[in-house]
């Protein structure tokens, strides 16, 4: 019996596996046929910009701190007490060209003054004096020489009479002794004649010297009169009212508030690429870094700059490239770069546009002469590649060079071409060829060319 059993198992296993297998062909015939997905359903979305050139300023930025253009540290001309103090001449004040801000007591001045004055009353006298006496001594000595001349005419008369007998010899020697009288003042006459210019001389440079004395004392008395030699800012005050102060001291410091200057730092590598634009200008570019003032040269490059504080929350000063620094700065190696911004206390607006003061951090825009570019936002460069869709809707890849960066966009002024279809939006991955379906960013598109005109 178990044999008949394993006998039995051994002819239905063919029948079952065969049957198994009918089964299986009827369930797959049975189903519906395997449909293809269309092609549209490969088609990648992507963000798009039409490309279009403007006229952009290159610029680079640069960072520096604010200096007044003047820096006055006021000392007293002439030691004195302290008379008057302006009530506002306190730290931060402003105050206007021409204030009287201190005074110092001038009486000690003013009795120097009189007595220059008199000694200068009393050498002008003795100078007339002396000038008198020449012109009395040049008259005396003219009369004297007359009369010598009549006498030594009278003597010679005397003498013909004397030979002929005619007149006795002692009216001959009474007229000798007259001649000689006269020749000897006449000698007189002229060795006073010869002192008296050097005694006029004396009297003269005495007469300068109380003279001077004079406008020294009138200076003296200026100098104890302190104005502001600008419009300045005050910084200190160091003396008070009716303190003793000597000549020399220090009375308060100030700045001006007409100009600021700023040593801007800039990168050596981004001024190259800025000075790229000054090709055919380079005998300029030259000389503005040899020129000690390189003001008006800057400006017949077109270089230009801007101001604005380093938080990036406040509206740009308009400024002027000024000069080059002298050297690179020892530490960050960078370029100095001297920028000043006329009346930088105008249109202030509290929380808005706050007066550029001393010390403070800013940034400043430095830009060369507009030029046409194709700008793009930074994501759209990818490791100098582009992404472009062309007629067939098929996307592109494309390098470009010299890339120039400038805040959130890129100046490319090759590798594009105005009403090209740029890609905004990032694609992984960007395989040349493959379709893609577009969508305008009109926003983005509008936020360009608001940029560029900022620019």
């Amino acid at each position: 019996m178990p044999f008949l059993k394993d006998l039995t198992l051994r002819r239905f296993f063919p029948i079952a596996i065969i049957a198994c297998l009918i089964i299986a062909i009827v369930i797959i015939k049975s189903r519906p046929k395997m449909a293809h997905e269309p092609s549209a359903g490969l088609i990648t979305p992507v963000n798009v910009i039409e490309v279009k050139p403007y006229a952009i300023k290159p610029a680079i930025i640069g960072f520096g701190t604010v200096e007044p253009d003047i820096s006055l540290a006021s000392k007293a001309e002439v030691s004195g007490k302290i008379s008057y103090v302006h009530p506002q001449l306190r730290n931060g004040a402003l105050l206007q060209k021409d204030t009287v801000v201190m005074r110092i007591d001038p009486e000690d001045y003013q009795l120097a003054l009189q007595q220059a004055q008199s000694t200068v009353t009393s050498n002008q006298a003795k100078v007339r004096e002396i000038e008198l006496q020449k012109n009395n001594v040049q008259a005396d000595l003219k009369l004297v020489q007359k009369k010598l001349k009549l006498a030594q005419v009278e003597l010679a008369r005397i003498e013909s009479l004397v030979k002929k007998q005619s007149i006795s010899k002692s009216s001959r020697d009474n007229q000798q002794s007259s001649v000689l009288r006269l020749q000897q003042e006449v000698q007189k006459l002229r060795s006073q004649l010869k002192t008296l210019p050097q005694q006029l001389a004396s009297a003269r440079a005495a007469l300068a010297n109380a003279e001077s004395l004079v406008i020294t004392q009138e200076l003296n008395i200026k100098r104890t009169e302190i104005k502001l030699p600008f419009n300045a800012r005050i910084s200190e005050r160091v003396v008070e009212e009716n303190q003793y102060i000597a000549k020399g001291s220090l009375l308060f410091s100030a700045q001006t508030t007409d100009k600021i200057l700023i040593n801007a730092q800039f990168s050596l590598q981004h001024f190259r690429s800025l000075a790229k634009g000054f090709r055919g200008n380079e005998a300029l570019l030259k000389e503005a870094f040899l020129s000690g003032f390189s003001s008006d040269i800057f400006q017949q490059l077109g270089l230009t700059a801007k101001v604005r504080l380093a938080d990036n929350q406040t509206p740009y000063w308009p400024a002027n490239v000024e000069r080059i620094s002298s050297q690179l700065d020892p530490v960050t190696r960078t370029l100095g770069i001297v920028i000043s911004v006329d009346n930088p206390y105008q249109n202030i607006i509290p929380g808005t546009n706050p007066p550029l003061m001393q010390g403070m951090y800013t940034e400043i825009l430095l830009q060369g002469k507009a030029k046409i570019f194709y700008a793009i936002p930074r994501d759209a460069l990818h490791e100098n590649e582009i992404y472009i869709v062309n007629k067939d809707a098929q996307l592109k890849r494309r390098a470009v060079k010299n890339p120039q960066v400038q805040g959130k966009m890129v100046l490319l002024t090759q590798g594009l071409q105005a009403g090209e279809t740029l890609i905004v939006s990032d694609v992984f991955p960007a395989v040349s060829g493959m379709q893609v379906k577009v969508t305008q960013q009109s926003e983005l598109q509008q936020s360009i060319e608001n940029w560029a005109q900022e620019q």
